[in-house]
């Protein structure tokens, strides 16, 4: 699903906010030490955040995936990658979000917070009560479900070996295999791009980047001024808020030639997908570890891949995101 075109800021009273969807505007704002963000309903992070807005466990975070650590979660789902798509079904439809995408992301985040495969199931309902929640109303009996399985996990994860284990495992168990599919989607639907790339293994890293760019499911993030200030020729308040068109930005024909057409070799150079600087994906590095094993492992095994029906998609509170991906696969040679 396509995002809204990128237009000059301006207030939207409906939303009661600023909105901010060219890149150039998103850019400043994501830059600016005086919006504070916030929850998509309001709510304060001062939580999570230091006075400065920054995550305060973010160098904690970033220390705990540290280089050879991930190396090694990426030899890992390598082998788990290639094993689960050479037991793909070829003779029926695939749901690939289900049957793929989803067990292998829970297989990433299960090795990421150090959890014993032997809860695999019990903490795959666990994040799956988390995420159905989003974008449900407040008084949505999700929410307070949400609640419960959150706090559950955070008992469970507390004193692991990775900081914030809880919102980590969902972001990888729940998140990630939505964006894998919505990327995946835009492969089937490009079938020259599919193509390049199984010829080319070596342009995945820069197809990442423009399939973040092309087809991130994260659409829009809040913030709010803590002090009157200017941005993007906009005199803006203390207390108001500001949303960030994410989706938006990533396709300004400013900041990108032709910003409707994926190209697998496109040179890619700052989507804001994931964020930027202190207010980047502070787990940058496992969603491009999960989209770079699993993309991989299916390009070097499948020779073409077709939908066999038309995928559902869901929207709500900045996400829209597919919620199946019916298709059907032929097998290929594999690339040495």
């Amino acid at each position: 699903m396509s995002p809204s075109v990128p237009q000059a800021a301006h207030f939207d009273s409906s939303r009661c906010a600023w909105v901010l969807s060219r890149y150039a505007d998103v850019l400043a704002a994501l830059r600016e030490p005086r919006l504070w963000p916030v929850a998509a309903r309001g709510e304060d992070q001062s939580k999570t955040r230091d006075h400065a807005g920054r995550l305060r466990l973010r160098a904690d975070v970033q220390e705990a995936l540290c280089p050879s650590r991930v190396a090694e979660w990426r030899a890992q789902m390598e082998a788990l990658s290639t094993a689960a798509v050479e037991n793909l079904p070829t003779d029926r439809p695939v749901d690939l979000l289900a049957e793929f995408a989803q067990p292998q992301c829970l297989d990433l985040a299960l090795l990421v917070v150090g959890a014993d495969p032997r809860d695999r199931a019990r903490l795959a309902g666990l994040g799956g009560r988390v995420f159905a929640a989003t974008g449900e109303p407040d008084d949505s009996p999700l929410r307070s479900s949400s609640a419960a399985a959150t706090a559950e996990l955070e008992r469970i994860f507390e004193g692991g070996p990775i900081p914030m284990g809880e919102p980590t495992f969902v972001a990888l168990s729940q998140t990630l295999p939505r964006l894998l599919a919505s990327a995946w989607i835009a492969l089937v639907q490009h079938p020259y791009e599919w193509t390049q790339l199984r010829a080319r293994p070596d342009l995945l890293p820069g197809a990442v980047e423009e399939l973040l760019r092309y087809a991130s499911i994260v659409r829009r993030v809040w913030r709010q001024a803590v002090t009157d200030l200017e941005l993007a020729g906009l005199p803006i308040s203390a207390g108001e808020r500001v949303m960030l068109m994410l989706a938006s930005a990533n396709r300004d024909p400013a900041q990108f030639p032709e910003p409707d057409r994926l190209d697998v070799t496109r040179q890619v150079t700052g989507q804001v997908a994931l964020g930027t600087g202190r207010n980047s994906c502070v787990g940058a590095v496992l969603v491009r570890l999960g989209m770079t094993v699993a993309t991989g492992a299916l390009l070097r095994n499948i020779h073409a891949i077709e939908l066999s029906s038309t995928p559902e998609w869901r929207a709500g509170s900045g996400y829209c995101f597919p919620t199946c991906l019916p298709v059907r696969l032929r097998v290929g040679p594999v690339f040495t």
